[in-house]
This record gives structure tokens, C-alpha cells and sequence, in this order.
């Protein structure tokens, strides 16, 4: 597909379709392969562009709900050692009236001291000392090992087979595990 092209004169020039010239902003002529190649690389990097634009509002996104998730998760185990602190009896149900409270007041940074005051007067039960007699037994001893002690001794004499890799203190935390059961 070629065309002839006269440029005013006797002279004909002979240009294939596709290399025809076109004028640019400039002035220039520019081929015509050169500007689809140049508007096929325009689109492409606009196509970028958009996809990078919605990349960057999704990270943001992800990057406000993850900020959102860390702050809970701080107030929570503030919370939890507030309580803890306080004397919680069932910690986790006192927790979970905590965050009812805090949904109702609907504050960004509540204090959590009259918050936990507010939740002691209006449900003493939850915890020690309020007053009560079932309260003021406080918490109860921890379960105990069966064979009356034997778990430290057990542990140190694992430990010192450990250490020494001597025969003796390996047959003699193996006599102790057994008579353990």
C-alpha cells in the first residue's frame, strides 16, 4: 500500500501508508507508527497509573483497618490487666461488660479506672473484696502436683541429666519420672 505524494514540484515521493507523516505538537513530522506506538504507550501507562492509584487507597485502607485492629487489641489487653488488677473474680465476663459499657459511651480513649469503678458498683459479685461474703474468701490455692512435691525435684533432676550427661543422673531422673506415675 503505497501512495505517491507530490511535494509541489516535479519530484514524487513514494511513502508507505503506515509511514505517512503527521505533525506533531511540535512542529515536527512524526511517522505515523511512531504515534500509535507512542498512544499505545501513553494508555498503558495511564492504565498503570489507575492501577496503582487503587493499589495505593487499598493499602491505605488495609493499613486503617490493621491500625484500628492494633488499638482495640491494646485497649483490650489494657483492660484485661486493669481488671485483673482490680480483682476481677471471672475476668472475662467482667470484660465482656467492659466492652458493653465502652459501646454504650462510645469514647475513642476511655478512662478505664471509672469505668472499672462504675462496673464494681453495679456488679460487685465480679469482684474480690466488695463487701460480700462470697467475695471476701478470695481466690483459692492453685492444684498441687500429685506425690507431694515431687515435680521440682523431678524437673532439677532432668536438669542436672541434662547438664552432666552422666549415666548415674539419667537413671536416676528415669527412677524419679517412673515412681511419679
Amino acid at each position: 500500500m503505497s501512495e505517491q505524494l507530490s511535494c509541489g514540484g516535479d519530484s514524487e515521493v513514494q511513502v508507505e501508508k503506515d509511514e505517512m507523516p503527521v505533525s506533531s505538537q511540535s512542529g515536527q513530522m512524526v511517522p505515523v507508527s511512531e504515534a500509535i506506538k507512542y498512544r499505545k504507550r501513553a494508555q498503558s501507562a495511564e492504565q498503570q497509573l489507575e492501577q496503582m492509584t487503587a493499589e495505593i487507597q487499598q493499602s491505605r485502607q488495609t493499613q486503617q483497618n490493621l491500625e484500628r485492629r492494633i488499638q482495640q487489641a491494646q485497649l483490650e489487653s489494657e483492660l484485661t490487666c486493669q481488671l485483673v488488677k482490680a480483682g476481677a473474680v471471672d475476668v472475662e465476663l467482667a470484660l465482656l461488660l467492659a466492652h458493653k459499657k465502652l459501646d454504650t459511651v462510645g469514647e475513642d480513649k476511655p478512662e478505664l479506672a471509672s469505668l472499672i469503678g462504675t462496673l464494681r458498683k453495679e456488679r460487685p459479685y465480679l469482684f474480690y473484696n466488695a463487701g460480700n461474703e462470697a467475695a471476701g474468701a478470695g481466690p483459692t490455692a492453685g492444684v498441687r502436683s500429685p506425690g507431694g512435691g515431687r515435680g521440682g525435684s523431678l524437673s532439677r533432676s532432668a536438669q542436672q541429666a541434662q547438664r552432666s550427661g552422666s549415666r548415674k543422673d539419667m537413671q536416676e531422673y528415669l527412677r524419679l519420672r517412673r515412681s511419679g506415675r
